[in-house]
């Protein structure tokens, strides 16, 4: 169902979450819908929804190799954002705006620090 969704413009996303979810209830120690369901996130929250899914992949008992070198790129552009975030002037905003602005500032900071505290093994 994702690759339908990838390949033939089909929305199927949330039909292929709900296999991932039950793929997981089945095999709660595989990893593998973890790392699907977080490419299925894309960049949803600013990567905060992707990255926990990537993380759970690679704790999980049987882990994918392939999660750690998502979480890796994810974390590469956090802290991207976080030094375009820095250099950004802060003019005056609407509230409105500035709430948008504030959020986006909270997750990529939040999402900057996570990849400032994982071992760099990984």
């Amino acid at each position: 169902a994702r690759y339908q969704n990838e390949l033939a413009g089909v929305d199927t996303e949330l039909l292929a979450e709900r296999f991932y979810y039950q793929a997981l209830s089945v095999a709660p120690q595989i990893g593998m819908p973890f790392n699907q369901l977080g490419t299925l996130a894309g960049s949803k929250f600013y990567n905060v929804e992707a990255t926990y899914c990537y993380l759970r992949c690679i704790q999980s008992e049987v882990s994918f190799e392939g999660a750690s070198g998502n979480l890796k790129r994810l974390y590469d552009k956090a802290a991207k954002m976080y030094q375009q975030l820095k250099k950004a002037e802060t003019r005056r905003l609407s509230p409105s705006k500035k709430r948008g602005k504030d959020i986006k500032r909270l997750l990529v900071s939040f999402m900057y620090l996570q990849s400032l505290l994982q071992p760099k093994s990984r």
